[in-house]
């Protein structure tokens, strides 16, 4: 289904805000054309495009056959250029119909070389009679005789006429040759000749009899008046004027309608040999509503985007019309082209055509060319040394030219040391180097570490209230904003009216978040992704102040609200009952709890599945065809699948599809098919169509069934190959286990130790005690060392306050973005000290040679107590 439907039969005086107030009712209109033809006389026909195809299909099911202004209308789909269900031309507006040829004959029988007839005004043609010249000198009467330069075939002629054109180039359509002018004639003499016809320039070539002149004029009916003088005297001598003759280029006579055809397909030819060098794509006549991504999605099938640049206007803030796509392979764009040119996107037939190479800004040395001085060798020396340029500046370059484009995600809350150092030291009005250095012997570090934690809470405080969400930040994978800069590394000192001066340069800049008094980062909001973009790149890694201007693409739901908490009235009324510790815990509770950490299981399912449970008979719901499947997904997805339980097939056609194969195998052997699936390489000359390598593999589940089919299924047919059938040694690659593990978060309950990871090896027991004397009592603190060197730790260490709420105060002050020695605390709550059952329970596993056996006593005699206890109350 299109979104671009033509309706014909509408009345003559229908109008383009009739046309749209009579379909926006359908939906959302993104184009709305009527056609006319050349002398402005209205067709009976027009076009209406919309957004999407449900609004198209609605406005076709509902306007089709209903009468506009006394006229029933048909609406139809508008098919894009090149579809085969294109109903011929018949009007006699088109060139494509027989109509227009029988209308037009002049234009097929038209011969080459010769142009049709001139709207120019030519003199008569005057003819000589010789006998009459004669009879007049005969009885003394003066004949004059008519000269003209341009049709005199002499010598002289000739000569006059090439001193004239000396020189002459370009346009020559205002331009007239007077011939036949007196020899004395001047300049002065031809303008008042003219008048009231104003002359811009002339030039004149004159030899002993004649003269010739060549005039152009200002505008082309100058030009017009001055052609109907042709003929006339002046001065006695009768004066030829006539338009100087340029050769018209050759035009092919167009006979037959494949010779049209051929053209367009050179046409087209030249313009993908355009994209095979470029790349890019330009694309016309798109709808205003088109955005970054509706262009992505589109182009994305046929190969990887690199770059996508809509035009947008910065009043409105909406798409121009055009678009720039510039794919990293050459080939996904002729495939691009030659799929989209024609196609109706959003109501609008999108117009493709080659784009220009990406035109780079040439370096200051490479335009600077350096002069041969054969006096002083040593200055083209030192001019080349300048030119060389060192490492440092090659990263620098490059860092500028990939900025924006990687994918990596800075800490939002990361403070330099040195801004740290700057800002406080402004606050307290005291010496940086007063800061660093005490008294009372703390180390540089430490003091440091508290500073920039201070700065770290007034800076997330600062962002929350502003509804910033910070967490976005920790998702490198998610989509970032288009118009949203995080800007980082500020020097101290910065305030908000400065930063936003320097975007504004660029663009409109909506707003700069940045702390009142003064801080390391903040957040550019620009009013448009088209300056967002250029403040982007001429910014980034740019020399602001004394430092280098990090900036980064900011998440695209920075600026979003939090989600409402769900389900908070319910439990907040009921009183929630304390959490028992573990030394009030039973051997059996303690060993439930162990269970469900390990299984995932919180308390709060313990708690669903009890009120389940304790419902009763009349809470109970027979099972639904709802409730069925997720329990058939669970089974399907505790299968295994067993090693040796994979089927290589080779001879496959080069036709046969994944589908094909599959369903082969499935027919019979049903579910116990897991995957069916063929290998395919990448198609050179259509990148979207793969092709397959004649081979594939089927999973089972089940080494058993795999050599069942092995057996059952070879030499069988399909697609006209006998299949040949081997077992695959391929292993299992689970994809789960190659994701990055991720760090379960324990909830602190009554835990009062802290885990410190990523502790500088510079750093000592003193300075670790120092920075967490700081939120609390520390009771312990335990770093583990490298065995056999005393004085190196392992990089962690184990903290632990004395109360629960001094550990907390300290965890949430230093989680965020603290650094001791320029490496970031990883905090996390430790893991409670075991008690002896478990240890014991541990050293029996270790020790004992057979854990399923254990597994097994363990479960008979947990059967005989229950046993027994069922015993005892029968007794009773």
């Amino acid at each position: 289904m299109t979104t671009r439907l033509i309706v014909k039969n509408l009345p003559s005086t229908c109008t383009e805000q009739q046309l749209r107030k009579f379909f926006e009712k359908y939906g959302q209109i993104s184009d709305a054309s009527l056609k006319y033809t050349k002398e402005g006389k209205f067709r009976g026909f027009a076009f209406v495009g919309f957004l999407d195809e449900g609004s198209a299909a609605n406005a076709i099911s509902k306007s089709n056959q209903t009468f506009f202004n006394s006229k029933r209308l048909t609406v139809e789909e508008c098919r894009p250029f090149g579809d085969a269900n294109k109903p011929r031309a018949w009007s006699k507006y088109a060139k494509d119909s027989s109509a227009y040829k029988r209308a037009h004959p002049d234009q097929v029988d038209e011969k080459p070389g010769k142009s049709g007839s001139s709207d120019e005004p030519t003199a008569k043609k005057q003819k000589n009679d010789e006998k009459l010249d004669q009879f007049l000198e005969a009885k003394g009467v003066a004949v004059e005789k008519e000269v003209r330069l341009s049709k005199d075939k002499s010598a002289e002629a000739k000569k006059l006429m090439a001193d004239l054109m000396e020189g002459i180039e370009g346009d020559t359509s205002l331009s007239l040759i007077f011939s036949g002018l007196p020899s004395s004639a001047k300049g002065k003499n031809i303008k008042e000749w003219l008048n009231p016809i104003r002359v811009k320039a002339m030039k004149i070539s004159r030899n002993e009899d004649v003269a010739a002149a060549f005039v152009t004029f200002n505008r082309p009916p100058d030009v017009r008046r001055a052609l109907q003088k042709d003929g006339q005297f002046l001065g006695g001598f009768k004066i030829g004027i006539e338009k100087i003759e340029t050769p018209e280029p050759t035009v092919e006579a167009v006979e037959e309608h494949g010779a049209e055809l051929q053209s367009r397909e050179k046409e087209e030819e030249t313009v993908r040999e355009k994209i095979l060098e470029t790349g890019r794509l330009f694309i016309r006549n798109l709808p205003y509503a088109t955005k970054e991504d509706d262009l992505q999605f589109l182009f994305k099938k046929y190969g990887e985007v690199s770059e996508v640049q809509v035009v947008i206007d910065k009043k409105t803030g909406n798409c121009k019309g055009f678009a720039i796509v510039e794919f990293v392979f050459p080939e996904a764009a002729v495939a691009a082209y030659s799929a989209c040119d024609g196609y109706v996107f959003k109501g609008r037939m999108m117009h493709i055509i080659a784009g220009d190479e990406k035109r780079d800004k040439p370096a200051v040395d490479d335009v600077e060319a350096i002069p041969d001085d054969p006096d002083n060798p040593m200055k083209v020396k030192a001019k080349k040394e300048k030119k060389t340029k060192s490492f440092k500046e090659e990263k620098e370059e490059e860092k500028k030219a990939t900025a924006g484009k990687t994918a990596h995600s800075w800490n939002a809350l990361f403070l330099g040391a040195n801004a740290i150092a700057d800002t406080l030291a402004q606050r307290l009005n005291v010496k940086k180097s007063d800061l660093l250095t005490s008294d009372q012997g703390e180390s540089a570090g430490v003091r440091l570490a508290l500073a920039e934690t201070r700065l770290v809470r007034e800076t997330r405080d600062f962002f929350l209230e502003n509804g910033v969400k910070l967490d976005a930040f920790s998702k490198p994978a998610e989509k970032r904003s288009d118009t949203v800069i995080l800007a980082k590394n500020l020097p101290a000192g910065v305030e908000t009216e400065e930063l936003q001066r320097m975007f504004e340069k660029f663009g409109d800049c909506q707003k700069v978040l940045m702390p009142s008094e003064g801080g390391v980062s903040a957040l550019v909001i620009m009013g448009n992704p088209v300056d967002a973009k250029k403040a982007f790149r001429a910014l980034a890694y740019s020399r602001f102040r004394s430092q280098p201007l990090y900036l980064e693409w900011a998440p695209f739901d920075v600026l979003g609200a939090a989600e409402p908490p769900v389900e908070t009235d319910q439990k907040s009324e009921e009183p929630q009952k304390p959490k028992k510790s573990k030394r009030e815990m039973t051997y059996e509770e303690k060993k439930k709890e162990r269970k469900n950490r390990q299984q995932g299981i919180t308390d709060e399912d313990e708690e669903r599945e009890k009120e389940e449970n304790e419902g009763g008979t009349e809470d109970k719901k027979p099972e639904t065809s709802e409730t069925k499947p997720k329990k058939a997904s669970k089974k399907l997805s505790e299968k295994e699948i067993e090693s040796g339980s994979a089927i290589f097939v080779k001879n496959l056609a080069f036709d046969t599809t994944d589908d094909g194969l599959d369903s082969l195998f499935r027919k019979r052997y049903g579910d116990l098919v897991k995957s069916a699936q063929i290998s395919k390489k990448l198609n050179p000359a259509e990148p979207t169509k793969p092709l397959s390598m004649g081979f594939g593999f089927v999973q089972f589940y089940t080494s058993l069934d795999a050599k069942q089919a092995l057996k059952e299924m070879q030499g069988e047919l399909l697609d006209g190959h006998s299949l040949e059938l081997k077992i695959s040694h391929r292993e299992n690659v689970d994809k789960g286990a190659l994701k990055r593990k991720e760090i379960r978060q324990k909830d602190q309950g009554e835990c009062t130790k802290l885990l410190v990871r990523n502790l500088p090896f510079e750093a000592s027991i003193k300075e670790v005690e120092t920075l967490f004397e700081t939120f609390g009592a520390v009771k312990t603190i335990r770093i583990p060392r490298k065995p056999g060197q005393k004085q190196q730790h392992r990089g962690f260490g184990f903290v632990d306050f004395i109360s629960a709420d001094e550990a907390r105060r300290a965890f949430d002050a230093l989680v965020h973005s603290t650094h001791l020695y320029g490496r970031r605390l990883v905090l996390e709550w430790a893991k409670e000290d075991e008690t002896v059952e478990e240890l014991r329970e541990k050293t029996a596993e270790k020790f004992s040679g057979n854990k399923k056996g254990t597994k097994k006593s363990k479960a008979q005699i947990e059967e005989l107590q229950q046993q027994l206890q069922i015993a005892d109350d029968e007794k009773d």
